[in-house]
């Protein structure tokens, strides 16, 4: 095909070809942007790699995210908090936030690691822990800041379950403030259940590459169809 037959094959399929353009020039930019993702991703997952093999630094106000920690304090066995729908392993199970007290007069909730649900809703585990001075290590963690719709997203006795991690939410089970963050205790720690491993993220940048694959397929795709519309018109 001639180029001039070309333009005159477009010009006579102008809807298809502005159709066609569009979203092929869409998805490759929906793949750039899942590349640009991935990228970003892996950035973070170094610096989050870095933070995890670096030794503890006391915790303070500007501890990062992601940072290894140690802290001094003592636990709060009476106020305890279950978060709810915790699959592990393909069972169903809590979290276990206990708040811990240090500097006299902070709070912060330490994230014990996952345990089992008893036989019913209504059998709540068994979550004793020691209350005596101790010294913590552990990830320093930022839960979801969106807040849940619904009408009990918090039980009123203790040990409270709790259908989010938002510290928004299991701030009003306290009468004092809580940091708003959340420790992941380290798996070597002695007061802890059952550790699951910390990802810093759902979607991995594999996963975004993948994306990106995707896109990119369709857009290809989609110009070979948009080439055989235009070979059938002539």
């Amino acid at each position: 095909m001639t180029k001039f037959k070309l333009q005159e094959t477009l010009k006579e399929n102008k809807l298809l070809t502005v159709f066609s353009v569009f979203f092929i020039v869409i998805f490759i930019l929906l793949g750039l942007w899942q590349i640009e993702r991935a990228a970003h991703k892996e950035f973070l997952m170094q610096a989050f790699n870095s933070e995890q093999e670096s030794p503890p630094r006391k915790l303070t106000n500007q501890s990062p995210e992601w940072s290894r920690v140690f802290v001094d304090g003592i636990f709060d066995g009476s106020k305890q908090i279950l978060i709810d729908n915790q699959i592990h392993n393909g069972k169903v199970g809590y979290k276990i936030f206990t708040p811990f007290k240090f500097d006299d007069n902070q709070i912060v909730l330490i994230d014990r690691g996952w345990i089992a649900q008893g036989q019913s809703r209504s059998d709540l585990p068994q979550i004793y822990i020691a209350e005596k001075k101790s010294r913590i290590i552990a990830t320093v963690t930022s839960p979801e800041q969106g807040v849940l719709a619904g009408s009990e997203l918090l039980t009123n006795e203790w040990p409270r379950v709790s259908q989010t991690k938002s510290i928004e939410v299991l701030s009003s089970a306290f009468k004092e403030p809580i940091l708003d963050i959340v420790l992941v205790l380290d798996p070597g720690s002695s007061q802890i259940t059952e550790f699951i491993e910390i990802k810093p993220f759902a979607i991995t940048p594999v996963k975004h590459y993948g994306y990106a694959m995707q896109w990119f397929t369709m857009s290809i795709v989609l110009f070979g169809m948009f080439l055989y519309a235009l070979k059938r018109e002539k």
